[in-house]
């Protein structure tokens, strides 16, 4: 059966780009073990092994299909066709049609030798041209730099060729040859590396000392593919063309100046070229003094170079062409030698010259060329954050770093690329193991991985024999770098390194380790890097290489493929899977799956995601298909609240949620998300589904009666216009382990019936209530809400919440009865120990709080927006002994539109209030009084906006040391710019926007030394003072609408933060061009433009 190569990565996905069906022997050429979501061969070392074999790289494809025209691949398009087997064949051919055109002496030679002599003589014929082959190059070069006397005689002379001008004037390529180039190459200014070194040498003095050291060293244990012309070149090619393509495709040059160098003719016309190459495609060249030559010698033609300079010019006398060649050597030695390199005098002995030469390679090789992140997308920005980490040049401290992230994320392809790219004559042994924990699940054991592992690093393959304590002594000796990929146990972990992880090593070893599960890393690791997903733009190309086989997708397809892209969510194996899964389709093929797509995900990235799945507990895995069935994207306090935190944490940590915090919401990724739901829906029967979120699935369990002890959870969402809801009137008292129920309608037309019979039958272990439009006058008598964490009524009818005091709410953790439009008052909360938030907004007809609400240990929020008939002042009245015990979780109040004149006393005392909201209320006078503030120290946030009555702020204020925001804007009545703030030094973001009455700001504002944002648009100054300028940490300065401005600082370069300015509608103001610091963005008519 033929052997299909497809490279899997996790992350940055090599695309192949192509595929081959091979045949080979197992001891030819033995298929490396594959990971089973990766493809990553189990060995790290067996891509160089089999580069050094002279076989191309396990997980390389050349860059195109088979033609569909069926025509024949080129060699270089073929991989198989480039294997020794097939050249064999070919060659064999190629001699029988010779033999038949009568060509060469070869029929006559074959009807007397037998099958094996053939054979003989012909290995012994190419051996003896491959040992040829440098003598001939030599010859070659010698033969260019002496012209013969014929050719004097007949006026011959050296012309440059029209590629690179290396050599004489040489035949054009073959039409073949064109074509081939035209394959491998594209233009010049995007060359197709294909070797990572280039070296230009003199032969007669390096090739068989130091280059070949050096060559050795770079392919042998470096692992660079290096082009040195007695090796690269191919037999039959012209010496000329192949020079000047291998400069062409190399990512860096090593040149070595030996004495003779400047002699040849070839030598110099390579080094033009080859500063030509560095100097358009800003490639590295790194020069080599050896063997007694100095850069001054180069630099300045001296000595050696000199003499050779002198006898090229006795060679071609008053030749107007070859001096304008000579002047081209010239000027390219001078700039090669210009640039810092290694002299042989200097950097002593010659394998340590070769080891520098090598590290300086090594250190500036194009990324692109890198056989590691070839074909990768989005990896070399991951490459060098993990460098950092690492700090390799530390030798006397060992680290451990984690790689933590989702299944298919890239965790695996990125430690990969960095065992490669390590510089491997930092440590005295390397080793990786791949898919640890997948390993152990089937035959292997942590004793096999053990003795692998000390194996590889002490370089002894029977080192399992040697006593423990004898090899713990020769590994603190060691420094070592270990990559462990997919480790899911800290117990198994620990038995493989008995129990000492880095610190099995010697000083300076590093340890990277790739898991799903953060808490592992963080147990061990001394920093835990979160390896992301493919942005939309990097995501797109993975996708599009793998279903179009180029960057960007066609444009009919665009769209398309962007809604393959967002459902992907920047997971680099599923982008991979799907575009080989749309390769090569058609639109309607696109059309129908794109709908099937979420219904019925593809398997390869679904058993991948179930590993995870699998690895979790019960409880863990009844949390992780809560969130994938209603709680995805939701707020994350709100989450932890209906379910136990630390379960919400361990999928976290495990990579099965994450959080968005500049959202505050929890985000499971749509793939984990959907493989929830199918989780869920493997059970075909409704009443047996543990949830139910489709709206016709619930409507037809609550209308049938369909519920049974399976039923855990329901959401039900419906947001047409008109419809009633046919229930069966004891619809959950079959449901008795039934936890969620979410009722969300978004119109009032919309009922439930029978309501009143369907709410007696509520299960007691319901945690989560929310059920809009809730009709009935109170909760049921019957109803126990001992379980209950959320409570969320919206737009309800209740009158007072339930029947009966001392109810049970140990559990509560929220209560929202938000638009309860005929409640008056809140019930006794005494029992509610853990409730944190309390959110009556919009109850219009609520008079007063329970006095209750004032000792609850665990409120933090409180929000009583827009209640239009509360009155507070009881809550200072009635409770003047309380104070010290007075809200004592209290973090955030908010009363914006509400009719008090002052906030109360207790609730400005709270000792860990941060925020209060005061907006917009008309009765609002003044704030605060003195005696108010003496216990507000930890007050961050005071939001004060649109306050009519307000006129000024008490001096009071001064208190607020932690005072970070002030927003008082829209107050149009303040009368002055409220002077003693100026005393606020943490102070960040000031807005005084709309208070048209404030006309100057005083020159003590430069005391604001922490103010970043500073708001005074619509105000009433005529000028802005220079002690704005220096306010050094600002970045925003709003002054736009203030007609009464007249004047602004010539220059606000001073201002080196500053990234936005407005001065649009400033009519009155004279210098409207001021002086800008670099970089900063004007506002002007709501867009940002650049300076």
């Amino acid at each position: 059966m033929p052997i299909v190569e497809i490279s899997w990565c996790c992350c940055f996905l090599s695309v192949p780009c192509g595929s081959s069906n091979r045949k080979r022997k197992e001891k030819e050429s033995p298929t490396p073990s594959h990971d089973k979501r990766t493809g990553s061969p189990s060995s790290s070392t067996g891509r160089h092994e089999n580069k050094r074999k002279g076989k191309k790289s396990w997980f390389r494809f050349p860059h195109s299909r088979t033609k569909k025209d069926g025509k024949k691949r080129t060699k270089e398009e073929n991989p198989v066709a480039s294997s020794p087997a097939h050249a064999d064949k070919k060659d064999q051919k190629r001699r029988k049609d010779d033999d038949k055109k009568g060509k060469g002496k070869g029929k006559e030679e074959k009807s007397t030798l037998s099958p094996s002599s053939q054979t003989k003589k012909e290995d012994n014929e190419k051996r003896k041209k491959k040992e040829e082959e440098p003598e001939k190059v030599e010859k070659m070069k010698e033969k260019e730099e002496k012209p013969t006397k014929e050719d004097k005689k007949k006026g011959r002379e050296e012309k440059p060729t029209e590629e690179g001008k290396l050599g004489r004037k040489e035949e054009g390529p073959k039409k073949e040859d064109k074509k081939k180039g035209k394959e491998e190459t594209t233009n010049n200014n995007d060359q197709t590396i294909k070797y990572d070194v280039f070296i230009s040498f003199r032969g007669t003095d390096v090739r068989q000392t130091f280059v070949s050291h050096l060559f050795a060293h770079m392919n042998n244990e470096r692992h660079l593919l290096t082009f040195k012309d007695d090796v690269s070149l191919r037999r039959g090619d012209e010496v000329s063309p192949s020079l000047t393509e291998a400069i062409e495709r190399s990512s860096s040059y090593v040149v070595i100046f030996s004495p003779n160098y400047a002699t040849s003719d070839w030598c110099l016309n390579e080094l033009v070229k080859i500063m030509e190459c560095a100097r358009r495609y800003g490639r590295k060249m790194i020069p080599v003094f050896y063997g007694g030559v100095t850069p001054s010698h180069v630099r300045h033609q001296k000595q050696r170079y000199a003499d050779a300079f002198v006898q090229h010019k006795k060679k071609h006398p008053d030749d107007k062409e070859m001096e304008a060649k000579i002047k081209s050597w010239r000027s390219a030695l001078m700039e090669a030698a210009n640039i810092s390199g290694f002299e042989s005098t200097v950097v002593k002995p010659e394998r340590r010259l070769v080891e520098e030469v090598a590290k300086s390679i090594l250190g500036v090789i194009r990324p692109e060329s890198s056989p590691v992140t070839q074909g990768l997308v989005g990896i070399e920005p991951e490459i060098e954050a993990v460098e950092k980490l690492l700090e390799t040049d530390d030798t006397k401290n060992n680290r451990v770093i984690g790689f933590w992230g989702m299944p298919g994320i890239g965790k695996t392809t990125l430690a990969k690329a960095i065992f490669e790219q390590i510089d491997p004559d930092k440590f005295k042994g390397r080793h990786y193991i791949q898919n640890f924990a997948g390993q152990l699940k089937r035959t292997t054991t942590v004793i096999d991985l053990q003795n692998e592992l000390f194996d590889k690093l002490l370089g002894d393959e029977n080192s399992h024999d040697i006593p423990f304590n004898l090899k713990r002594n020769r590994l603190r000796r060691l420094r070592a770098f270990v990559i462990i990929d997919d480790v899911t146990s800290l117990q198994t972990l620990q038995e493989l390194l008995h129990g000492e992880l880095c610190d099995l090593f010697g000083p300076g070893s590093r340890m990277i380790l790739t898991s799903t599960n953060q808490q592992v890393l963080k147990a061990v690791c001394q920093e835990v890097h979160q390896v992301p997903g493919l942005g939309k733009g990097k995501a797109l190309k993975l996708f599009s290489l793998s279903a179009f086989k180029k960057d960007r997708p066609p444009n009919e397809y665009k769209e398309m493929c962007d809604k393959v892209v967002a459902y992907c969510g920047g997971n680099p194996l599923a982008l991979k899977v799907l575009g080989l899964m749309f390769y090569d389709r058609t639109m309607g093929f696109w059309d129908g799956t794109l709908e099937k797509l979420r219904r019925l995900p593809k398997k390869e990235i679904q058993d991948l995601l179930m590993i995870s799945y699998d690895e979790l507990d019960r409880d863990e895995q009844s949390a992780f298909l809560d969130v994938a069935c209603f709680f995805n994207y939701e707020d994350y306090e709100f989450v932890t609240r209906v379910l136990d935190e630390d379960l919400v944490t361990n999928l976290v940590d495990k990579s099965l949620a994450g959080i968005n915090y500049s959202k505050g919401a929890i985000e499971m990724h749509a793939l984990l998300e959907d493989m929830g739901k199918e989780i869920v829906k493997i059970e075909k029967m409704l009443g047996k589904r543990s949830r139910l979120w489709e709206a016709k699935d619930v409507l037809k369990l609550l209308s049938e009666n369909m519920g049974s002890e399976s039923t855990e959870g329901i959401l039900l969402n419906l947001t047409e216009k008109e419809e009633r809801i046919k229930t069966e009137s004891d619809a959950f008292e079959k449901m008795w382990n039934l936890r969620l129920l979410g009722i969300e309608l978004a119109s009032e037309s919309i009922s439930v019936f029978p309501e009143e019979g369907l709410i007696k039958s509520l299960p007691e272990e319901l945690r989560y209530l929310r059920w809009d439009l809730f009709a009935a006058t109170s909760l049921p008598s019957g109803y126990s809400p001992q379980n209950l964490r959320v409570l969320r009524l919206k737009h309800n009818s209740i009158r007072h919440l339930w029947e009966g005091a001392n109810v049970d709410l140990g559990n509560l953790k929220e209560l929202n009865l938000t638009a309860s439009k005929y409640l008056t008052e809140v019930p006794d909360l005494s029992t509610a120990e853990k409730l944190e938030l309390i959110d009556l907004t919009s109850c219009g007809k609520l008079i007063q709080l329970h006095k209750s609400i004032i000792t609850l240990p665990s409120l933090k929020t409180l929000i009583l927006d827009s209640c239009k008939a509360l009155d507070l002042t009881s809550l200072d009245e009635e409770n003047t002994q309380n104070e010290d015990v007075a809200f004592p979780s209290l973090e955030q109040v908010n009363l914006d539109a509400t009719p008090i004149e002052e906030v109360p006393r207790l609730l400005l005392g709270a000792q860990k209030l941060t925020r209060i909201d005061c907006s917009s209320c008309p009765n609002l006078s003044k704030f605060p009084s003195i005696d108010t503030l003496y216990r507000s120290m930890s007050i961050k946030h005071l939001i004060l906006r649109n306050n009519k009555l307000l006129v000024h702020l008490s001096e009071a204020i001064y208190k607020l040391k932690s005072l970070q925001t002030l927003d008082m804007s829209g107050c149009e009545n303040l009368e002055s710019f409220p002077y003693i703030i100026v005393t606020l030094d943490e102070l960040i973001r000031l807005d005084l926007s709309y208070c048209s009455k404030i006309s100057e700001i005083p020159g003590t504002i430069s005391h604001l030394r922490n103010l970043e944002r500073l708001y005074l648009s619509g105000t009433g100054i005529e000028d802005v003072p220079v002690s704005v300028l220096s306010l050094k940490h600002l970045t925003v300065l709003k002054l736009d609408q203030c007609k009464k401005l007249r004047t602004i600082p010539d220059s606000f370069a001073k201002l080196s933060r500053l990234e936005t300015l407005n001065l649009d509608g400033c009519d009155m103001l004279i210098n409207k061009e001021p002086e800008l610091p670099r970089s900063m963005k004007r506002t002007k008519n709501d867009k940002q433009v650049s300076k």
